[in-house]
């Protein structure tokens, strides 16, 4: 009966674990809540017959992502980008193509030498240039020189639904510079969670599938807007309370169960 009840209070304490964290987050930018997923514990027997079964408790597995949409919040930054639909920015590390991140969080900047990077400084990936085949650190230059050798300062980004992306340098000189990038996966939800809103994938999610926005299933990018958490925070504070009352009520029948157990020890 300890055992039972002590799988109880380490379900409850997992689960309050992640519906805090869903709270914490709940003003992230792309951030994709989690949920529970509680597993009945059974004793083993050689016999089909249910009744012979016995339940030794309850387990959580790992959180289950939810990967809702989340709701649009009017930013008008150039390099603002919300994924309408099905996709995730990949990102990386300096160079290391080869290990992306991936993220719904589309907060970008441009560094001084023009290449386009998240809040925190990992490099955005995407297409220069006509070349849609090749991956590479997307770089928008931010000055441009003519034919007569002066040099003209770029005064404006524009990105289409599609990804592609224009810029404007001095008055009216348009240039094409290349195209964002979004990534999908068979499951989606089989991603895993690596901080500041990113996931990597592995055997549950398989591999990143690279396509430009609005190309078959991909989803579209809204410039000027980011994506919300979907986290609703009155359905989470329901979830806490039921968790708090959930362990309370196991904290009382542990402590019940062990006044017994003592009082039969000492008589």
């Amino acid at each position: 009966m300890l055992s039972i009840l002590k799988s109880a209070l380490n379900a409850n304490t997992k689960e309050m674990g992640i519906v805090s964290n869903n709270i914490a987050n709940a003003n992230s930018t792309g951030f994709k809540k989690s949920s529970t997923n509680f597993e009945h514990i059974y004793s083993t027997h050689n016999s089909t017959d249910p009744d012979k079964f016995s339940g030794q408790g309850v387990n959580i597995s790992d959180p289950r992502l939810q990967m809702s949409q989340g709701s649009l919040q009017v930013t008008g930054g150039a390099l603002d980008l919300a994924v309408i639909g099905l996709g995730f920015f990949p990102v990386v590390q300096g160079n290391q193509i080869d290990k992306p991140y991936f993220t719904r969080d589309g907060s970008f900047n441009i560094k001084a030498n023009g290449e386009v990077v998240t809040n925190d400084g990992l490099s955005v990936m995407g297409f220069m240039g006509d070349n849609k085949g090749v991956l590479k650190n997307l770089v928008i230059p931010t000055t441009k020189e003519n034919t007569d050798q002066s040099i003209s300062i770029i005064s404006n980004i524009n990105v289409s639904s599609k990804g592609k992306i224009t810029a404007i340098y001095g008055l009216d000189q348009e240039v094409d510079i290349g195209n964002f990038v979004l990534a999908s996966f068979v499951n989606d939800q089989g991603l895993q969670p690596v901080g500041n809103n990113r996931f990597q994938n592995n055997a549950k999610s398989g591999l990143p599938k690279f396509g430009v926005p609005m190309d078959g299933a991909f989803g579209k990018l809204e410039a000027g807007n980011l994506e919300r958490a979907n986290v609703d925070i009155t359905s989470e504070m329901v979830t806490m309370l039921k968790t708090q009352q959930a362990f309370s009520g196991v904290s009382r029948l542990l402590q019940t169960e062990v006044d017994i157990t003592k009082r039969l020890i000492d008589g």
